[in-house]
């Protein structure tokens, strides 16, 4: 087959200027300046200089008047990709509300630049970060790094077995979907489509992440009540668009015929659909995760048949707004501290009332009311939290590196799971409560 060419509508406006920013040619170094001063100029955090200084965030936060409102850093991987990029803006519109100002950090996925950046924001005095780390050894690194410099750190998705906040006091909250369980359900509604049988490519996330090894697992265990399913693993596309996009492309040749592809997560779906339209294929059913919004609409445009939505934005205004109260005396019980957050599988049916319910410029949620600070008493976390049980969510894995602290043994697991199902009394997820997976 012909190689691919790339669509250039496979990712978000912002991921593109991004590329530009950090890959284009300028013929000047006044030219790139330029370029980078007009994008800051329009909103856009490229956050190639470790930051992008959110300055409107002191306009807000009337809601939070007498309260602390240290800055904030939020530490992602890659502004090049969609989910990334709405973590981000999640976290800097959850810190405006506050009245926090808010710092962008990207550190490509690499342990040293992580840690780098750890070191940059303790020589500041900065009190908080919050991120989601790409691999399970820089989600060790950075736990560690942040607590050995008293710096409050709250993550997501990815950490290493048996490794929890009761091993370390800064860390203060992780937030995670139950990717195994969410994945498992997703394989289903896959090859249910499919009619349970034919060929399955199958594109892995990035190497050593804890999110790309639960969602294997969900499919492989899915599989085993499919005999008449066959999977072809593509090379990893890293979670990004254009590294799927090769990957899936490059496999092609070898695939005579396939009914679908379970991509690992959205950004990857997004470089999968870019590949078929390139080479006019037509009919194939994609599955991701992640719930980005380019691949909601997608979805409802008949280009992808499912995502799990857990909203990128909402899980960093999450983890902002857990270092906010803790920087405001809140003292959070250890199964406050690791959640599964609740994920909406979207299919064609519900994909366009989730556009319209969810998905704007400016989330619809209403963060101050999510801070236990602001709202002691009427505290409303706007979805599904439902804490984690370790030994139920790490069954099967051999505690060899990580043992599971003793403090476990005396969590309140099922008090604190009443407590905040309670909670979540209203925001626009609070109509798809009982389809919220968690």
């Amino acid at each position: 087959m012909a190689s691919a060419k790339k669509d250039t509508t496979m990712a978000s406006a912002e991921s593109k200027i991004v590329d530009v920013a950090r890959n284009g040619h300028f013929v000047s170094p006044i030219s790139r300046r330029s370029f980078l001063a007009a994008a800051s100029a329009a909103g856009i955090v490229l956050g190639l200089s470790a930051c992008g200084s959110n300055s409107s965030a002191k306009a807000g936060g009337a809601a939070a008047g007498g309260k602390v409102k240290d800055k904030a850093w939020c530490q992602v991987t890659t502004l090049s990709n969609d989910f990334f990029v709405a973590f981000n803006e999640g976290g800097k519109q959850a810190m405006k509300a506050l009245g926090v100002e808010i710092n962008s950090l990207e550190d490509q996925g690499n342990v040293n630049t992580a840690l780098g950046q750890v070191g940059n924001v303790k020589a500041v005095s900065g009190k908080s970060v919050f991120g989601t780390p790409a691999t399970e050894a820089q989600a060790a690194a950075v736990t560690k790094a942040c607590q050995a410099a008293g710096i409050l750190y709250a993550s997501s998705y990815t950490a290493p077995a048996w490794y929890t906040p009761a091993d370390a006091d800064k860390w203060i909250r992780f937030v995670t979907p139950q990717s195994t369980k969410i994945a498992a359900a997703t394989a289903k509604a896959l090859f249910d489509k499919v009619g349970g049988s034919g060929t399955i490519i199958h594109v892995p996330g990035q190497k050593g992440s804890s999110a790309d090894d639960q969602r294997t697992a969900g499919l492989n265990q899915t599989l085993k009540d499919f005999p008449n399913i066959k999977i072809v693993t593509a090379p990893p596309g890293n979670w990004t668009s254009e590294d799927a996009r090769k990957s899936f492309t490059n496999i092609l040749p070898s695939v005579k015929d396939f009914v679908g592809v379970f991509a690992q997560n959205d950004s990857e779906a997004a470089g999968v659909i870019a590949a078929l339209d390139a080479q006019g294929i037509k009919d194939k059913v994609v599955v991701g995760f992640d719930g980005n919004k380019q691949n909601v609409q997608f979805i409802a445009d008949g280009k992808q048949y499912l995502t799990s939505a857990t909203i990128g934005g909402l899980t960093a205004g999450i983890l902002g707004i857990t270092t906010f109260d803790a920087l405001n005396g809140v003292k959070f019980s250890l199964p406050e501290k690791f959640l599964a957050q609740g994920a909406l599988l979207v299919n064609p049916d519900s994909a366009s009332t989730v556009l319209k319910t969810i998905y704007s410029d400016q989330l619809p949620f209403d963060w101050a009311k999510m801070s236990k600070a602001l709202n002691p008493d009427s505290w409303d976390p706007q979805t599904v939290l439902n804490p984690i049980d370790p030994t139920e969510y790490y069954a099967g894995v051999k505690q060899d590196q990580y043992k599971l602290n003793s403090a476990w043994a005396s969590a309140d697991i099922a008090g604190v799971r009443k407590t905040y199902d309670e909670a979540f009394k209203s925001g626009p997820l609070f109509g798809f409560k009982s389809d919220l997976v968690a």
